[in-house]
């Protein structure tokens, strides 16, 4: 009787205690790092206490036929700190007149190198002056029989992709699209479909790297060149460099707030 009422008192214990545990639930002693939190979602761009923007590529991204000077890249910074509470910090070291094969030239520094590595974000413009080599002699009767090295663009943008992820694995990259600046001038607008095939070659070599995105320039020039563009004719003006960076600007703040990076 001793031993049947022993056994009915843990019993009852044991059933309490089993209770009290469903409903007073204790906070896990397990700790799980901000590593595994984040594992899952380790692309796009990541709040941070001051971002490292590193610009590369030609004159659009120093900013030529700017009047304030300021170009995409400077005003991508003034929209982060403004629109999203986000500094960063700027290294811009594009060369006005760069080309596909200048540009991965000077990939081989060590100075641009030791500074890709540490970006938080790359951004770059490259490939419209190889596109349109001597754009000021551009006429109707060259673009009859006018071809552009497809093949050498193409391998030249794999290689620069590729040489950046060599140096960092892991920061977004944002390549700016082609826009056609002569769509308006007269027997120019067949240079259109050079430039969708470009942006063709572009988007194909982007889609062979993790983490990079395009940024689509193309329709915001189309018809609005007027609007646009600075007064020779090729270079975004203060206004298409606004349009440039607001685009990106919205596509790192999308990342930065979450969002899904497609």
């Amino acid at each position: 009787m001793f031993i049947s009422l022993l056994c009915f008192l843990l019993l009852v214990y044991g059933f309490a205690k089993g209770a009290y545990t469903v409903l007073n639930p204790q906070k896990t002693k397990l700790i799980v790092s901000e590593k595994s939190q984040n594992e899952n979602n380790d692309e796009g761009v990541h709040k941070t206490k001051k971002l490292k923007i590193v610009a590369l590529g030609d004159s659009l991204t120093r900013g030529v036929g700017d009047d304030e000077g300021t170009g995409y890249v400077g005003r991508l910074k003034t929209l982060l700190q403004k629109d999203y509470k986000q500094s960063a910090s700027i290294s811009n070291l594009a060369v006005s007149g760069a080309k596909t094969s200048d540009l991965l030239n000077n990939l081989k520094k060590k100075n641009i190198q030791e500074t890709i590595g540490t970006a938080n974000i790359i951004v770059l413009s490259i490939g419209s002056n190889d596109l349109f080599p001597g754009a000021n002699q551009l006429n109707q009767q060259f673009l009859k029989t006018y071809r552009p090295d497809e093949k050498t663009f193409s391998h030249n943008l794999q290689s620069i992709f590729k040489a950046i992820r060599q140096e960092n694995p892991s920061a977004p990259i944002y390549a700016f699209g082609y826009y056609n600046p002569f769509h308006n001038v007269q027997g120019l607008d067949a240079s259109s479909s050079f430039v969708y095939r470009w942006n063709n070659l572009l988007e194909i070599s982007v889609l062979q790297i993790k983490n990079a995105y395009v940024i689509p320039t193309f329709d915001l020039f189309y018809n609005e060149e007027k609007k646009y563009l600075y007064t020779d004719h090729f270079h975004p003006n203060r206004g298409g460099y606004s349009e440039m960076a607001d685009r990106l600007t919205r596509k790192i703040g999308s990342q930065l707030r979450g969002e899904s990076s497609e």
